[in-house]
């Protein structure tokens, strides 16, 4: 499911929001972690800060929850520059026994830099595909962005679809 809300000057997605549902893995068994579907929500809004008063007092800027824990991505997503590992409470355990491990990285430049990094290593060597990231999980990414497009009617021009 999806909503896009477009900028009403130029048309051009402004504001989108998704849910995706995942089935079970194969290799799960039943009532094992991995054996009911999952859920992935994701949202981009081009008005929207990660860091509205500049203190970073708002929170990480992406969230990944499982069964082992929580990883915390914050500064922007493109650039982040601090991520926190929360590890879930184990049944039975008491919530002050565990510890979190806060990892801060200096983040050269403005981000994006490690996929154009990767497409020059790969054009160097005369792959036509990453080891990283290949072409069937690319694929499986587009199909799905361009699911969300379809159910929101946006379009790009000819010379791109």
């Amino acid at each position: 499911m999806s909503s896009i809300s477009k900028y009403a000057k130029t048309g051009c997605d402004e504001k989108t929001s998704m849910t995706f549902t995942f089935p079970p893995s194969k290799a799960s068994s039943e009532g094992a972690p991995g054996s009911v579907e999952t859920h992935g929500i994701a949202t981009t809004n081009m008005r929207v800060s990660y860091d509205p008063d500049r203190k970073n007092t708002a929170g990480p800027a992406i969230r990944i929850q499982g069964t082992k824990g929580e990883i915390q991505v914050f500064g922007p997503a493109y650039r982040p520059t601090r991520y926190r590992l929360i590890p879930a409470v184990p049944e039975g355990g008491d919530k002050g026994d565990f510890e979190f491990t806060d990892v801060t990285r200096d983040i050269p430049g403005h981000g994006m830099f490690w996929e154009a990094d990767e497409c020059a290593r790969c054009l160097r060597d005369g792959k036509k595909e990453s080891e990283g990231m290949g072409w069937e999980e690319s694929v499986v990414i587009m199909e799905a962005m361009d699911a969300v497009r379809k159910q929101n009617g946006l379009v790009y021009p000819e010379r791109i679809e």
